[in-house]
């Protein structure tokens, strides 16, 4: 007998590195509310409050050696790219993890299971094999790369599993990896229906009014994630020292001291056109009002962006993994790469500086296609994992 929909129980497995992970699995728990809503979903942080040798190996690791250690990344980055660091990585996570794993699978139930993060495949294949051995049940195990162009090859160290990725690019990488050409499927980016039809003029005004932006301006988003936008306030100096013709929107995350440095150049610079958030949850908003963001290449972001057909200003990228990002927006014509802040201030001038050096931006960025069609992935997931 087939299962139907009611039938399915899907865990959507992350981890909390970065924003990336969890994002991209809270948009395919909406899209089956949306298109399956008889399907049960639920997402799990594969690291329990009690395990904190995983959070402090991945998680904390990871957000300490991107945002504070200059040169870790990349050592770590290149280590990981070796399959005997992939596998001590393994051990060291699955001790505990399996474990906790293997009483929510059997406690909920489930059927299915998305991993969106590459240390988490290996594990849950364990506590798969486990359930299996233990009571006969199989459990569908598919693997999401939330890396759209690169990333590390630990995404593929189990070279029999399923893979949805976002590209031909990582297609062809998961295929030299070792991974069968049939085991991997390209499917869209898992966007925000927020993003999902760019921004009219209509709604910019709308949003400029109800967030009180000047209408006589332009509009430079700096998002940066959770951390804020490295140079943020050097490169607000540089708008102060000049006078900015623009208005700035700056959302600085959990970095209070940015807010608080932010905060304190508003107060001697009341000139500048200048609007400071913290934690937001109306990203989609002040994405849609600005003119131009000035950003890292983190995937969710870009693709937001993109989405709007706003041009992008890259000021830093995570190596190895979001180096495709950011060839991705050079490739398309639709932003550039810069470190320096007075650089950054110069190149938003000669956007700005006329309607017709604006459009050429513009027109660039409304050449661009991103299919986001998120309901191929649950049809996929719901009627071609059903009969593996």
């Amino acid at each position: 007998m087939s299962e139907s929909e009611g039938d399915r129980h899907f865990l959507l497995v992350y981890l909390n590195t970065g924003n990336g992970h969890r994002a991209q699995a809270e948009v395919l728990q909406e899209a089956f509310f949306d298109y399956a809503p008889d399907t049960k979903v639920e997402l799990l942080c594969g690291f329990d409050k009690k395990n904190w040798c995983g959070r402090l190996l991945v998680e904390n690791g990871y957000a300490t050696s991107c945002n504070y250690i200059h040169g870790a990344w990349p050592l770590i980055y290149n280590l990981g790219e070796f399959r005997f660091f992939q596998t001590l990585v393994r051990h060291s996570v699955r001790l505990h993890t399996e474990s906790y794993l293997k009483r929510v699978l059997e406690e909920k139930q489930v059927t299915d299971i998305v991993s969106f993060h590459f240390v988490m495949t290996p594990v849950l294949v364990d506590a798969i094999r486990s359930i299996r051995k233990k009571t006969g049940r199989n459990i569908r195990l598919t693997v999401i790369t939330t890396d759209p162009f690169t990333g590390p090859s630990a995404w593929f160290y189990l070279k029999n599993q399923t893979y949805l990725v976002a590209s031909p690019q990582f297609r062809d990488f998961a295929i030299r990896s070792g991974v069968p050409a049939d085991n991997v499927r390209i499917v869209p980016f898992l966007l925000n229906k927020k993003f999902s039809h760019p921004v009219d003029k209509d709604e910019m005004d709308f949003l400029r009014r109800k967030y009180g932006y000047r209408h006589d301006r332009r509009v430079v988003l700096l998002a940066g994630g959770g951390e804020g936008l490295p140079g943020t306030l050097k490169f607000v100096n540089q708008c102060v020292l000049h006078k900015a013709p623009f208005s700035v929107a700056v959302v600085c995350g959990r970095n209070k001291g940015l807010y608080r440095s932010l905060e304190l150049v508003r107060k001697v610079a009341p000139w500048l056109d200048l609007h400071i958030y913290g934690f937001v949850d109306c990203m989609d908003s002040l994405v849609k009002l600005s003119d131009l963001v000035v950003s890292k290449a983190g995937t969710s972001t870009i693709m937001e962006i993109a989405s709007q057909q706003k041009p992008i200003i890259i000021s830093n990228y995570i190596y190895g993994q979001e180096k495709g990002n950011l060839e991705f927006i050079r490739a398309n014509g639709i932003g550039s790469f810069i470190r320096h802040s007075a650089d950054i201030y110069a190149k938003i001038n000669r956007i700005f500086a006329s309607e017709e050096s604006y459009g050429k931006a513009l027109a660039a960025c409304r050449g661009l296609v991103i299919d986001t069609d998120v309901e191929k992935i649950v049809r996929y997931l719901l009627e071609d994992m059903q009969k593996k």
